[in-house]
């Protein structure tokens, strides 16, 4: 059994030509399975997720300059690095590559599943002697002139000659910097290739790891990614699960209640199959039944699901980006636009609509937001143009309307107000803002999350992928700890988050001044009968 995939038997016949490069995705995947006998998970089983496979071919064809992994631990990261690292190598003659990981131990990880292949290769081919010249601790040297090294994660060990290939193994472990330094090694390079000229080998960066720091580089690199800056693929333990069988579900799924992993396999729509009915990978279930009795909720839920890691102190500790972020929060002209604006040092706008409709006999209220603003030191009347832009692009300025915080109508030394310097050009098309109710604070932040994670399930928030500070903003907000305990305000008023959350929260009160209440109808009888 490998890290990344099921051995096929041997009774397969390898390929006619074992140094033919495959040129298509379906030759790679034969090539692989005939002479390495691995088999790469190939199906994606939670939504939002790749399966290992399409992040593995689409980064060996692909090569991009810059691309992020996040999967889970012993999901075959390191081991699917090395395979990539093999194949490039053996058919790229003078290539080199450099990994680096957290510490050398993690850099070392890659370099033992390199060896796994190397000798696996010759065992199947005979072949160590034509293919690999040196493997050594640190590096591995290919007859073909290409090279590998492993280096630590130092100031001096990225600091080496440039090279076309980088493979930085967990980087939620490296340093910021150094990750920044070792950026500057990888260049794309042109090599001869005989009478057929010169062949172009780009640079590519491919950067995996866990993710269990809430503020550490794979927060900040996974912000970027979801911005667009960078490809971005994700797997989690589900995707490299082994099939689970009926001798241990029962024949009707039975037995499943009992199973530890129950809440989190048959957390699927209605009618969809079971996870682990569905995933066809390396991980034993009865290792991540051990993981999941001996490991916190937040560490597990971090480090195999990959939902992100979960601090101390979070205001909505229910938000997912698996489930509250979704391009379903597209703006929809059959329903009012609202707009709310928390101005000051940090300036946050929010854009959101409310859908209301019948599920099985239940009225379902969902709060979609489509767009938001967030800009640190303008001028009023910059910010109320760059909103009123956005409300042109996203919604066609159909403003519906328009709620601002109290505090904006403050006079400041000069006898104007925030809110009249916002509506004096652009936003004049606007109707008349409407202040936010006064009251607590924690009043408004338990009817957002009344919407995060409602529990008669009548509610629902939806964010649109392009809403990142907002985004952020629900998945960072935290409480305020004063000697060691956590108390019902935010732990930094002039924090960004705060804006974004203000200004949804001062809408949604404004909407809701009595909160979510549920319209009852009572039954009209006579008045003799009340007696």
């Amino acid at each position: 059994m490998s890290r990344s995939g099921k051995r096929v038997p041997a009774t397969l016949d390898p390929v006619q030509s074992v140094d033919e490069p495959p040129t298509t995705e379906s030759k790679l995947y034969r090539w692989i399975v005939r002479n390495l006998r691995i088999k790469i998970p190939h199906r994606s089983v939670c939504p939002g997720h790749k399966s290992p496979w399409e992040i593995f071919h689409r980064i060996y064809f692909d090569r991009p300059p810059l691309a992020l992994v996040l999967g889970p631990r012993g999901g075959g990261k390191s081991y699917l690095s090395a395979l990539n690292i093999h194949l490039t190598s053996r058919w790229n003659p003078g290539h080199s590559t450099c990994v680096l990981g957290g510490s050398l131990s993690q850099s070392e990880q890659i370099y033992q599943a390199l060896r796994e292949l190397v000798e696996l290769e010759a065992d199947h081919f005979k072949r160590d002697v034509d293919d690999v010249s040196k493997l050594q601790r640190t590096k591995a040297q290919y007859v073909n002139g290409s090279e590998v090294a492993i280096l630590a994660a130092s100031s001096r060990s990225v600091r080496g000659p440039h090279v076309p290939s980088l493979k930085l193994d967990e980087v939620d472990e490296i340093d910021p910097d150094c990750r920044e330094a070792a950026l500057g090694m990888c260049m794309g390079r042109r090599r001869r290739r005989g009478k057929r000229g010169y062949k172009e080998m780009t640079g590519s960066v491919v950067m995996s790891s866990t993710w269990h720091r809430p503020y550490g580089p794979m927060a900040d690199m996974i912000k970027r990614a979801r911005a667009g800056d960078l490809p971005f693929y994700t797997f989690c333990i589900f995707e490299v699960l082994e099939r689970c069988s009926s001798q241990r579900s029962g024949e009707n799924l039975e037995n499943c209640p009992k199973c530890p992993l129950f809440s989190y396999c048959h957390d699927v729509e209605n009618g969809e199959t079971p996870k682990a009915k569905r995933s066809n990978g390396h991980y034993p279930i009865d290792s991540l039944i051990q993981k999941v009795q001996g490991t916190s909720k937040k560490a597990f839920e971090a480090d195999y699901l990959c939902n992100g890691p979960k601090s101390e102190g979070l205001w909505f500790s229910s938000f997912q980006h698996s489930t509250h972020v979704s391009e379903l929060a597209e703006y929809n002209p059959n329903f009012p636009v609202y707009l709310s604006i928390d101005p000051g040092v940090f300036c946050g706008a929010i854009f959101f609509q409310v859908n209301s409709y019948m599920q099985e006999e239940r009225r379902i209220e969902e709060i979609t937001v489509f767009a938001d603003y967030l800009k640190e030191g303008g001028t009023a009347g910059f910010n109320g143009d760059a909103i009123a832009d956005l409300a042109e692009v996203y919604s066609g300025n159909r403003i519906t309307r328009l709620f601002m915080d109290p505090a904006g109508g403050s006079r400041n030394g000069i006898g104007t107000a925030v809110s009249e310097e916002m509506l004096r050009y652009k936003m004049t098309r606007f109707c008349k803002p409407e202040w936010w109710p006064y009251g607590a604070v924690i009043d408004g932040l338990a009817l957002l999350e009344s919407f995060v994670d409602s529990a008669d399930q009548c509610s629902k928030l939806r964010i649109h992928p392009r809403c990142v500070a907002t985004i952020d903003a629900m998945g960072n907000y935290l409480r305020a700890r004063r000697s060691g305990q956590w108390q019902g305000y935010p732990e930094d008023p002039q924090h960004p988050y705060e804006e974004q959350v203000d200004a949804l929260r001062g809408g949604l009160r404004t909407l809701y001044p009595s909160g979510r209440v549920s319209p009852v109808v009572y039954k009209r009888v006579s008045a003799r009968q009340v007696f």
